[in-house]
Order: structure tokens, then sequence, then C-alpha cells
């Protein structure tokens, strides 16, 4: 670079440019993680799988069941639609994304992006909400509009739009947090066993423990996430510290988001 006082007569100076910035190249990144979901066979693949395992088993419970009263197993139906979601949709995002960002590494196309004019929290976060926007809509929206439809043709009855909205927001939250977690593991190994293996054991831990583990553990855990959805939606009686939880795991896949970006940041390409 040529010094501002070693510059031609007439010329303008050359003068030193600031590092890019910390979302420099979000945009480009993010459409190619969206690019990935919606313009291959991902999205409807997802679909698929969710609708036949969400919907399919709704509808294996209410025909199993004709002899329960339909406001009873409504409220059963619901329940269990949105408990087994954050169980089943949580291991298929780990099994999914677990190569989001090591197979990126092993592959040294993280080193290529890192290349170009982008920052590497930007690669991070676009990950994160392009996944995120994937499996929203493939694996809990979808669904859940699905859902509605099913029972109010088998039962006549419709969940409550509010409370079931709230009940699947929550659901979202658990499946955000596993995501945020699956992709600071992917920056923090650089094998896909120990992401898979500590992303789906969080998962099971939540359904095999919960009911063994201190109650200081069970509330800073995802783990309740899925019951508090299933009762706000049916209007059921909720713990009176429903809200730790939830809020414990908002707090968490932030800072998983945060862990994620500083590893990822510090990577050697």
């Amino acid at each position: 670079m040529i010094a501002a006082t070693d510059a031609p007569p007439g010329a303008l100076p050359l003068l030193p440019v600031d590092r890019i910035g910390p979302l420099a190249g979000l945009r480009n990144l993010l459409r190619k993680e969206l690019s990935q979901w919606w313009q291959t066979r991902l999205w409807w693949i997802q679909v698929l799988i969710w609708v036949v395992l969400l919907n399919g088993v709704t509808i294996v419970v209410m025909l199993t069941e004709p002899t329960v009263a339909v406001d009873v197993l409504m409220r059963e139906v619901t329940s269990t639609f949105l408990q087994m979601g954050v169980t089943a949709i949580g291991i298929g995002v780990v099994l999914t994304v677990q190569g989001a960002i090591v197979g990126e590494k092993e592959l040294g196309t993280a080193a290529w992006v890192m290349s170009k004019p982008a920052s590497r929290s930007a690669f991070v976060l676009a990950k994160l909400i392009g996944h995120a926007v994937g499996f929203v809509v493939t694996a809990i929206a979808v669904p859940a509009v699905i859902f509605t439809v099913e029972v109010s043709i088998l039962l006549s009855h419709a969940p409550a739009v509010g409370p079931f909205a709230a009940g699947v927001g929550v659901v979202t939250l658990a499946v955000v947090f596993y995501l945020a977690l699956t992709l600071a593991l992917g920056a923090l190994f650089d094998g896909r066993g120990p992401v898979a293996g500590i992303g789906v054991g969080m998962v099971l831990a939540g359904v095999f423990f919960k009911g063994l583990s201190p109650p200081v553990i069970v509330y800073t855990m995802p783990w309740l996430l899925g019951d508090i959805a299933g009762a706000i939606a049916v209007g059921g009686p909720l713990d009176p510290n429903w809200l730790v939880p939830v809020v414990t795991t908002a707090l968490a896949t932030v800072a998983l988001t945060g862990v994620a970006v500083w590893r990822f940041g510090r990577e050697e390409f």
C-alpha cells in the first residue's frame, strides 16, 4: 500500500481500510443456507418425515381410543402432539445439523468461505437462522396446521388458537435451543461423533431422567418444555415455576450461539 506521503502528485492517497464488520456477508451466507433447504429435496423430505411421525401418531391415538370422551381425548392428543414434537424434532435437529459446521471444516469449504469478505460470526448466524427457518416451517408449522385439520375432522373439535399457538411457540423455543447446542458442539469439536452423541444424549436425558434429577437441574434444562407446551395448549394446570425453564432455555440458546461464534472465530484456516 502506498502511504499518503508517498502518493504521486495529483493522485488520491491510499488509506487503510478497516476490517470487515461482524455481520459482513450475512445476507449472501443466509441465502446459501436457505437455498439448501428450499432449492433441494430437503424441505419436502423433512415435511414428509414430520407429518408421518407427528400427525400419524396423533391419528393412531384418536382411532385407538374411541370410547374416551371427546374433550378428554382432545386434550390428550394435543398434549401428546406437542410433547412428542419437542423430543422427536430435537433429535431430528441434532442428526440433521451435526455436520453443518464439522462437515465444512472437514471438506475445507469453511476455510474457502472465510477467504471471502465474510465474517466468522455471520457464518455461524447464517446457519442458525437458515436451519431455524427450515425446521420451524417443515417440522413445526406444517404439522401444526395439519393437526388442527385432522382433529377438526376426526373429533369435530379444534384446539383454541391462542393457547395452541403459545404451546407451539414453546416447542419452537426447544427446537431452536437444540439447534444452537448442535452448532456450538460443531464449533467445539472436529468430529460428528461427539456432536451427535452429546446432542442426542441431552434430548434423551430429558425423557429418562427428568423425574429422577434434582429440581435445580431440571428447571434449568429444556426438559420440561414439552410438558409446559402441552399444558398451555389445553389450558391445563401449570407448574408454579414453569417460567423458569422457559427463561433459562432462552438464555442458554443465546449463550450457546455466543459460544459457537466465539469458538469458530478462533479456528485456524
